[in-house]
């Protein structure tokens, strides 16, 4: 029987193909290298060229083994930061990290039933020397999320959400601050991912029902062009700097597709190992290589686990073993990142009555 997903790592790979023919059949592939800054209960987020990651851990709740929490993290190689609160706040999301260390996200906080409460939701910057802080949202926006980062840390991406809408928005390096920039051509998002390129010069998600990418023409100057999709719907979650989109389609009949976009091919679905049902794609690469996850009907077998599409082909990420469920994120130099989850058996037997409390 399975169980709900509790243990996870990252990975980090070189990912390399041996040359083929057209008359042949492809090489063995070369094996992923498996790195973890962690033994276990890893949730990877986002990543960095140089290999570094951001994330959850879980851990005990003020030492008690028995309740876990999902403790937020930046780590490079086996150095481990804790990512802190932002003041007022209780929790901290992070979801990407630039090769410089700037960590991006939101905090969030509570607020009473029926209650409006100003930036509940508000997107944070984190550096190691600065520590955090709040981004804030343009007027009359009443919270905010950063969903991704460029690689020289200049440029954020993120959400601006105001009454019944959501809408693109921008955070641009402006001397020791950020300047907040409204995207244009971005006021109705259908899409909780504004995506972007490791350049920052491209961004994708639907506005007003279409997939979108955004060009920067000129520094500053946007143009939006709506993807010929189709009966193709595909919700962003990765973009590379050649205007390579990848992300996941919803059928009516409730599975799920991973799609890539490209100016030659147009969008394409994945096709699945057999035995697969779903799958949906996470980011990609400048090379062009996809990762993301597949899984059987309801979650059940075979499945769920990572893959790697390149050059035309779709291959599981065996190096990661059978419990390697999502790869999420991938940079140029071939490193992978993801979720590893194991499967715990359950017992028909109750477990035995803890001891009883001291008074």
């Amino acid at each position: 029987m399975r169980t709900s997903r509790t243990v996870s790592t990252w990975i980090i790979a070189a990912l390399t193909f041996a040359g083929t023919t057209a008359a042949e059949e492809p090489a063995t592939p070369k094996k992923l290298s498996v790195v973890t800054p962690m033994k276990e209960g890893l949730n990877v987020t986002g990543m960095n060229g140089r290999g570094d990651v951001v994330g959850f851990h879980w851990e005990p709740e003020n030492g008690n083994p028995d309740i876990l929490y999902e403790a937020p993290f930046f780590a490079r190689g086996e150095d481990v930061v804790r990512l802190p609160l932002l003041k007022g706040y209780t929790s901290t999301f992070p979801a990407a990290v630039s090769d410089d260390g700037v960590v991006v996200g939101r905090a969030s906080k509570p607020a009473p039933p029926n209650t409006y409460v100003f930036l509940r939701n508000q997107a944070f910057v984190w550096t190691a020397e600065k520590g955090i802080q709040g981004l804030g949202a343009p007027a009359p926006d009443g919270a905010s999320f950063a969903t991704g980062v460029s690689r020289d840390g200049r440029r954020i991406t993120g959400i601006g959400v105001g009454d019944y809408r959501l809408r693109g928005v921008l955070w641009e390096r402006d001397g020791d601050g950020w300047k907040t920039v409204v995207l244009p051509e971005a006021d109705q998002l259908g899409s909780n991912v504004l995506a972007i390129s490791p350049d920052g010069k491209r961004l994708a998600a639907v506005q007003k029902g279409e997939t979108s990418l955004w060009t920067e023409v000129e520094p500053g100057q946007w143009r939006r062009e709506p993807l010929s999709v189709g009966k193709l719907e595909l919700l962003p979650r990765g973009v590379n700097d050649a205007g390579m989109v990848v992300g996941v389609r919803h059928s009516p009949d409730g599975s799920i597709h991973a799609v890539v976009w490209t100016r030659e091919s147009g969008a394409k679905a994945l096709s699945l190992p057999p035995g697969f049902q779903h799958g949906q794609a996470s980011a990609v690469n400048n090379a062009g290589a996809v990762v993301g996850q597949i899984d059987g009907p309801h979650g059940e077998l075979p499945g769920p686990r990572a893959f790697v599409y390149e050059a035309g082909k779709l291959r599981i990420l065996d190096e990661g073993g059978p419990d390697f469920v999502w790869a999420t994120t991938i940079d140029d130099a071939g490193h992978v990142s993801g979720v590893l989850e194991t499967e715990e058996e359950v017992h028909a037997d109750p477990p035995p009555a803890a001891p009883a409390k001291k008074p």
